[in-house]
C-alpha cells in the first residue's frame, strides 16, 4: 500500500494539524454530509471553532482507468493549486492525499477551509437574491466570471463542468471556482469544443433566468471586445444548441 498525505501550513494556523495528521485520522471524522456522488462525499466541520470541508474520493464504476492513472482526488487537488498560481480565487487547501495499493486507487480525501457567508450561483438564482438579479451587482461577478473563465481557456485548460453550482459568490462580490476533478489541459482541434461545452455549462441557467443582451455583454468581457464577429456568432450559435438533444 503507498499513502501520500499532505498536511498545509494553513492547517497549522488554524490549530487543525492534529486533526489532520494522518488520512486515517481525517477519514475518521464525522461531520455533516452535503452531497453525495458515485465516487465522492463532501462532510461540513468543526472542530475548535474552524469550519472546512472534507471530500473522500472512492474509485469509479470505470475499472480499466484505476490503474496507474491520475486519480480524481489528486486531480482535483492539483487544479485547485493550478487556479491559485493563475490567480483564479478557490478554496484554501489544509489537507490531501490518495492511497494506491499495487497501482491500483483505493481511496483519497482533500481538504479545504469553509468560506463563510458564500453562496453558489446556483442557489443565489434558485432564490432570486439580488446579488446576481439587480443589474449593477450582476456586472460584477459576470466580470469576474468572464475573467476567470478566460485565463483558463487562454492557458488551454477548461473546468469541464463550469456550472453555477460550482462558481461561489461572497456577499461582497467576490467569485470563486471549485470543483474540478474533471479541468484538464486540451490541445487543437480539441479545445474549441471543450471551451464551447464551459460556456454553454456557464449559459445553462443564465438562458433561463438572465436578459439576452447581459449575457451577450458577458461574451464581450470574456472575448475582450465590443463587438461580435462572424466566428463569435459561430461560436454562440454553438453554445446555445449544446444542449439540444441532451
Amino acid at each position: 500500500m503507498k499513502t501520500q498525505w499532505t498536511v498545509t501550513s494553513l492547517a497549522d494556523e488554524k490549530g487543525l494539524r492534529n486533526s489532520l495528521a494522518t488520512m486515517e485520522e481525517c477519514l475518521a471524522l464525522q461531520g455533516k454530509r452535503i452531497s453525495k456522488g458515485p465516487c465522492n462525499t463532501v462532510t461540513l466541520h468543526e472542530i475548535n471553532g474552524e469550519v472546512f470541508y472534507m471530500k473522500r474520493f472512492v474509485p469509479g464504476k470505470r475499472r480499466t482507468r484505476l490503474y496507474f492513472v491520475r486519480s480524481r482526488a489528486r486531480a482535483e487537488w492539483e487544479n485547485l493549486f493550478w487556479f491559485q498560481q493563475q490567480g483564479i480565487p478557490t478554496l484554501k487547501i489544509l489537507a490531501y492525499g490518495e492511497e494506491y495499493i499495487a497501482g491500483r486507487f483505493v481511496r483519497g480525501a482533500l481538504v479545504t477551509a469553509a468560506l463563510l457567508g458564500a453562496s453558489d450561483l446556483e442557489s443565489l438564482a434558485k432564490n432570486k437574491s439580488k446579488l446576481i438579479f439587480e443589474k449593477a451587482n450582476f456586472l460584477v461577478i459576470a466580470q469576474k466570471v468572464a475573467s476567470y473563465t478566460r485565463i483558463m481557456h487562454q492557458k488551454q485548460f477548461t473546468h469541464n463542468d463550469l456550472d453555477w453550482r460550482n462558481i461561489l459568490v461572497t456577499e461582497s462580490l467576490d467569485v470563486y471556482f471549485f470543483d474540478c476533478p474533471g479541468g484538464r489541459f486540451w490541445v487543437w482541434p480539441f479545445l474549441e469544443y471543450r471551451i464551447v461545452k464551459d460556456l454553454a455549462h456557464l449559459d445553462k441557467i443564465a438562458r433561463e433566468c438572465i436578459p439576452l443582451r447581459w449575457r451577450l455583454w458577458f461574451y464581450k468581457q470574456y472575448m475582450g471586445i465590443k463587438k461580435l464577429n462572424a466566428k463569435d456568432k459561430k461560436r454562440l450559435h454553438k453554445i446555445a444548441r449544446y444542449y439540444d438533444g441532451r
